[in-house]
C-alpha cells in the first residue's frame, strides 16, 4: 500500500512539474513575429509565379516575365525597406559568369543574385549572419527555358519569407550584420550560392550562421508532398 501510495505521489510530482513549465519569450522576437503578414507573403509568391519561368535560360530584358524579370522586381521590393533602415540596409546585384562546355547549361552566360546587407550598429563587431533562398525555378528538363515552371515553393516560398523578414528587421538595430541573399543559378548547380560562398572565403567573412529558406512552403519534411513524379518517371515541380 505504502509503495503505491509512493508511485502515485511521484507521478504526481511529475505531472506538477510539467504544468507548471513557464515559457520566457523573448518581447522583441515576438514583436517581430507578431507583424509577419501572412497576405504579404501570399502577394509575394503569387508575384513570383506571376513571372512564368525564372529559368536560368530564360530572358533577362523582358519587363513581365523570365528570370530578368523577377530579380529586378526582388530587387526593387527589397529596396522598399532603405527608409526604415535608416540607411544602414544596401541592396546590390552580384553579377557572375557561368556555363560552358561539359556544363548543364552548355553556354556562358551572366547571372545575377539580389544582396541586401542591413549593417550591424556595433562597428566592433565583425560577425555575419546569412539568410537565403533561390530566387530561380525550372520544369522537368534541365534547358526547358520557354515551359510554364512557376516554383511557387521551389522556391518563391523561400524569397517572399525573405522579403518579409526585410521588411521587418530593417527597422530595428541589430549588432551584427545580416546579409540576406536571393541566388540564381540554383536549379542548375547552386551556382550563385557557390558565387558566394567564393566571395565570402575571399573576404574572410566571419559567418556565425547560414539559414536557407528552399521550399519552406512544404506539408512534409521530407520533400514528397511538395513534388510529385509522372507515370514516365520525369520529376515534375509544384
Amino acid at each position: 500500500m505504502k509503495r503505491s501510495l509512493l508511485i502515485l505521489f511521484l507521478i504526481f510530482i511529475v505531472w506538477s512539474a510539467g504544468a507548471q513549465t513557464i515559457i520566457n519569450r523573448d518581447p522583441e522576437i515576438k514583436k517581430m513575429v507578431d507583424d509577419i503578414s501572412k497576405e504579404r507573403i501570399e502577394q509575394h509568391v503569387r508575384k513570383m509565379v506571376g513571372f512564368y519561368t525564372r529559368h536560368n535560360l530564360s530572358g533577362q530584358n523582358d519587363p513581365a516575365k523570365g528570370i530578368g524579370a523577377s530579380w529586378n522586381w526582388i530587387k526593387s521590393e527589397m529596396e522598399k525597406s532603405i527608409p526604415a533602415s535608416g540607411g544602414r540596409l544596401k541592396v546590390e546585384f552580384v553579377d557572375y559568369t557561368i556555363g560552358g562546355t561539359g556544363q548543364r547549361i552548355a553556354q556562358e552566360i551572366k547571372l545575377k543574385n539580389v544582396v541586401a546587407t542591413l549593417k550591424g550598429t556595433d562597428p566592433d563587431d565583425d560577425r555575419i549572419i546569412l539568410i537565403s533562398a533561390h530566387l530561380d525555378s525550372r520544369a522537368a528538363l534541365d534547358n526547358d527555358n520557354t515551359s510554364f515552371a512557376p516554383g511557387a515553393n521551389d522556391d518563391g516560398s523561400g524569397v517572399a519569407a525573405i522579403m518579409e523578414l526585410i521588411r521587418i528587421m530593417s527597422a530595428r538595430k541589430f549588432s551584427a550584420t545580416i546579409i540576406f541573399m536571393a541566388v540564381s543559378g540554383e536549379e542548375h548547380g547552386l551556382y550563385g550560392a557557390k558565387y558566394m560562398a567564393a566571395k565570402a572565403k575571399e573576404e574572410k567573412w566571419n559567418i556565425i550562421a547560414m539559414l536557407n529558406n528552399d521550399m519552406i512552403g512544404n506539408s512534409g519534411s521530407s520533400e514528397t508532398l511538395a513534388r510529385h513524379f509522372n507515370h514516365y518517371g520525369k520529376r515534375k515541380y509544384l
